[in-house]
């Protein structure tokens, strides 16, 4: 890796991730605050990498999961993405598309990050920390392995940068990770440890998949450009869009 790339990766994950614990420490309206301008970010990027320019339209709507019951902020979502093309007046031919797509949106950027204000208020603070920081390994491992001992593709069309060297050795590093935090802080006992590693593990990759698909569709390197060596808000937290809701339920 060159060492421009290493360096950006750097400030850009520090950019990042020490706002991001700060606010976690801070809890309580702070972090909801915190997570819904996340959430506003991401959208945006969503919207502005489909060429969609009316973002007004969308981001209001970013907040109500974290105000609401996710399941309906889920059917409203739905349905006002169903009334936005019938005010649009769209082509007929990408009704479904449309909906479909701005829907996806619209959950995949505020579901997640409600979810882990949840695991915030109600697991508490130790959870949060364990839940980001094990994302953060598995991403930042899956990445260094996979670039330097990486030779057997995933799914080269879709994400050509994952390779199976990366995911099981971001697997093994977690595991070891968890098992050593659980030693001291007796979060679980040792046979969910492994449970929970080999969850979030798959969990991430396949959160981190999706965003690439998002990204292939629309022929784009990263969804944002915010953050230096990572792209946009975004492209930092597709990984919790499978991991922290389903993470949420087994904690």
């Amino acid at each position: 890796m060159a060492q421009s790339e290493l360096k950006n990766r750097i400030i850009g994950a520090l950019y990042f991730g020490i706002p991001f614990l700060l606010f976690i420490y801070l809890g309580g309206l702070y972090f909801k605050i915190f997570l819904i301008i996340l959430s506003i970010l991401s959208i945006y990027e969503l919207l502005k990498a489909s060429n969609n320019k009316d973002y007004y339209l969308f981001i209001p709507l970013t907040i109500l999961p974290f105000f609401i019951d996710k399941t309906l902020s889920i059917i409203v979502f739905i349905l006002y993405s169903y009334l936005i093309f019938l005010i649009r007046k769209d082509d007929t031919k990408n009704f479904l598309s449309n909906i479909c797509l701005y829907s996806i949106f619209l959950i995949i950027s505020s579901i997640p990050l409600s979810y882990f204000y949840d695991i915030r208020v109600e697991k508490g603070f130790k959870y949060a920390i364990l839940v980001i920081v094990s994302i953060w390994i598995i991403d930042i491992s899956a990445y260094f392995v996979g670039k330097n001992f990486g030779k057997h593709k995933i799914l080269p069309k879709i994400s050509p940068n994952k390779s199976y060297e990366g995911l099981i050795g971001s697997l093994i590093i977690i595991t070891i990770f968890l098992i050593i935090i659980n030693s001291i802080f007796k979060f679980f006992p040792l046979s969910f440890t492994i449970l929970f590693s080999i969850s979030i593990t798959i969990l991430s990759f396949l959160s981190d998949t999706f965003e690439s698909l998002i990204k292939r569709y629309f022929g784009v390197k990263d969804i944002g450009k915010i953050i230096i060596g990572h792209g946009g808000v975004f492209d930092r937290i597709d990984s919790f869009i499978f991991t922290i809701p389903i993470l949420y339920y087994i904690l």
